[in-house]
């Protein structure tokens, strides 16, 4: 290959500006959001327990109403509700990202930044396994010990009033699914 080719593929690999404008700008923020490789897997732990949390809630609602197409003809299973809930999660996610990212390429001191984010995802990750097993449990699927040892595992990150507030939290939300329910 003379250099002349070599010259030649580069241009035209330069050629559209939008895709190495979108290129650059995607780089950047991948950089920042994911400043080590332990972000990155922190960040797909947390992404994957979220996933996991959706379904198992998708199967308890179904398991409670007999079965996925009763629960979605009695509007147990609801896209806006879903929508809604999984935006609501993704967007405390990706705040917590930017936060994080913000944090890291911004302080002095990377060993806090290190830590606030470990602690983040870790609160996270344990809020999210918490609402697993309680949808489990909804399912009549037996979690027994698993939820007691999340729910101490969360209390020395977090006040067991804050722990109360979240249980109480999610009773509430499934209280004004019911009577959502009953409207229709």
């Amino acid at each position: 290959m003379r250099i002349g080719d070599i010259f030649s593929y580069i241009q035209k690999l330069f050629e559209n500006y939008i895709i190495v404008f979108i290129s650059a700008v995607g780089a950047f923020l991948y950089s920042f959001f994911f400043p080590t490789q332990e972000y990155k897997v922190a960040a797909v732990a947390v992404l994957s327990i979220m996933i996991l949390d959706i379904l198992t809630k998708l199967l308890a609602l179904s398991r409670q109403a007999g079965g996925l197409r009763e629960a979605i003809h009695n509007r147990k299973i609801k896209s806006e509700s879903l929508a809604k809930g999984t935006l609501d999660k993704m967007i405390v996610f990706a705040v917590m990202l930017i936060i994080c990212g913000l944090l890291y390429n911004m302080s002095i001191i990377s060993e806090v930044a290190i830590w606030f984010t470990q602690l983040v995802f870790i609160l996270m990750f344990f809020r999210d396994v918490l609402s697993i097993l309680e949808n489990l449990d909804d399912a009549g699927i037996e979690v027994g010990i698993f939820k007691y040892v999340v729910k101490k595992k969360m209390k020395e990150y977090i006040s067991e009033e804050e722990l109360d507030k979240i249980c109480k939290d999610k009773i509430e939300a499934k209280k004004d699914e019911e009577k959502q329910v009953l409207a229709t």
